[in-house]
């Protein structure tokens, strides 16, 4: 598979610098303002680590590795490879079941933790 071209990486990257600058914008809300904007926090978030996976995806295409079977397990296939602390992969594969929740609608969505997010 061929890797990505800058293009693509560079335009990937300004996605998720907007994603996360537009969620900052919401931190500097109080908590009842967070809850009344829940609704685009939590698409945001989702954005977020969607962009994310995305983009390991295509440093996984870029290094010829076998691509994971899951999104989740991208984040996991970074950490195993020589970029991505083990912290920030723990993180990232909480934050993508926290995504599934909020797309998938498996569990209740659990505001507080939505408006701690930001």
């Amino acid at each position: 598979m061929p890797a990505p071209s800058p293009e693509i990486m560079d335009r990937k990257l300004a996605f998720l610098r907007r994603f996360i600058a537009d969620l900052a914008s919401y931190g500097r809300l109080d908590d009842a303002g967070r809850r009344r904007e829940h609704y685009a926090i939590e698409r945001l978030l989702q954005l977020l680590c969607e962009s994310a996976a995305d983009i390991g995806l295509q440093l996984l295409k870029a290094r010829a590795e076998a691509l994971p079977g899951s999104y989740r397990e991208v984040f996991s296939a970074l950490a195993a490879g020589d970029g991505l602390p083990a912290d920030l992969r723990d993180q990232l594969i909480a934050a993508w079941g926290m995504r599934n929740v909020l797309t998938y609608l498996y569990d209740t969505i659990d505001l507080d933790r939505v408006i701690a997010a930001t």
